[in-house]
């Protein structure tokens, strides 16, 4: 594998602070948190229907023992167990994944846990694509912002996807600093050049629009020749 050097698209752009009227940064941030939106739906579908396939096996698996004569009562009422605890599950996992579409700006979320919920959400749209997430990030207990992990955090893997000129892999690593928690993503050739494109989005991400979702949240934003940097602030624990 070699890294990337000098080959990202788009170069920076200007920064979305000094003259920038209030007015102006809030459309841009709504313009970029419905732009990520759209470009996260579906993952997020994804994994919504993923949580209410085994719901559906249990319930085949009822039906079958009714079939019979007599009725296999007794495996019906470990399906019946059973299906509580899945429903219950999916239920729970659907809440959770409402939070991407509708965040609380006073949400806290451990910030090794939220990187790993960001990773399992888009691995399987960035990997139909040819990239594969590299999540190196430790242990790592501090709260930070759920809203602006998932949203910075998000916007800053699908836009190195979008602007990467080859397929490549997205190589996550973080430490903690006072006051805040430093995490880098470098993105890593592993392929000859191919289509790439995410074909059938809403639209690529500009850089534009990690600053604006970045500026709303107070997120630290660097961009490099290899990738993306982002410093999140220490925050107290709230319900995520």
């Amino acid at each position: 594998m070699m890294n990337l050097n000098m080959t990202l698209q788009n170069p920076a752009g200007t920064p979305t602070t000094g003259n920038t009227s209030v007015s102006q940064l809030q459309a841009a941030e709504e313009g970029a948190r419905y732009a990520l939106l759209q470009r996260l739906m579906p993952a997020l579908q994804h994994q919504i229907m993923g949580n209410f396939q085994s719901l559906n096996m249990i319930a085949v698996m009822m039906e079958r023992h009714l079939q019979p004569a007599t009725p296999r009562l007794a495996n019906m009422r470990e399906d019946c167990a059973l299906l509580g605890g899945v429903s219950q599950a999916a239920v729970q996992s659907v809440t959770n994944l409402m939070a991407w579409v509708r965040p609380q700006p006073e949400s806290s979320l451990r910030f090794d846990v939220g990187v790993a919920e960001c990773t399992k959400v888009l691995l399987a749209e960035l990997q139909f694509r040819g990239f594969v997430i590299v999540n190196k990030v430790a242990q790592i207990e501090a709260m930070v912002s759920g809203r602006a992990l998932r949203s910075v955090l998000s916007a800053a893997l699908i836009f190195l996807s979008d602007r990467s000129p080859v397929p490549a892999s997205l190589v996550m690593r973080a430490r903690t600093l006072p006051g805040h928690v430093e995490l880098s993503i470098d993105l890593v050739l592993t392929s000859q050049p191919a289509g790439n494109a995410a074909t059938g989005s809403y639209r690529l991400l500009d850089w534009q629009d990690v600053e604006a979702l970045a500026a709303a949240d107070s997120v630290e934003l660097t961009r490099s020749d290899i990738g993306i940097q982002l410093g999140f602030s220490h925050r107290a624990a709230s319900l995520a």
